[in-house]
């Protein structure tokens, strides 16, 4: 191999600087956003065929839970059952009875995280489903069209479309 031929091997033109800078800002630009994308949501949103259940302040909730347990619980419960077509949410402060020959989820709030703890669904999914903690995180059930999701303060609703 001659000398010329090494040269144009390893030589690398302007543009090829140009491309690898480019590349390099968009992955850590992209990185920035992923990282504060994943901060902590203030607000839990249940909702049911597309309309909201309930809004819970998240760090409001569970701060108040910690005051207000004795029992050491370190989490509260909500029980979603549904009537005539519309989801019923009730607080707990302890695991409740599961209902029988009504249609249910059991969504568990902790002071980290948050999970569906049980529900009467078919495919177990939502259940089996990781425990959401970050903005913009969900839980879908799809059987009883809940949705289970953190969100940020001030995250506008109307941007997301539901399609049937």
């Amino acid at each position: 191999m001659g000398k010329k031929e090494e040269e144009t091997k390893l030589h690398m033109t302007k543009a090829d600087v140009v491309v690898i800078i480019v590349c390099l800002l968009a992955a850590l630009i992209l990185a920035v956003y992923l990282f504060n994308s994943q901060e902590q949501g203030k607000l839990l949103r249940i909702s049911h065929d597309g309309e909201t259940v309930i809004t819970i302040e998240l760090a409001e909730s569970i701060s108040r839970e910690r005051q207000d347990s004795e029992s050491g619980g370190r989490g509260i419960y909500y029980l979603i059952t549904y009537e005539e077509n519309r989801a019923v949410p009730v607080r707990y402060e302890e695991r409740p009875d599961m209902p029988v020959g009504v249609n249910y989820n059991l969504v568990y709030i902790s002071p980290e995280e948050v999970w569906m703890e049980a529900a009467d669904c078919r495919d177990q999914i939502c259940v089996h489903h990781r425990p959401i903690a970050g903005n913009r995180e969900s839980i879908i059930c799809l059987p009883h069209r809940l949705v289970v999701e953190i969100a940020g303060e001030g995250q506008d609703e109307a941007l997301d479309g539901m399609v049937k």
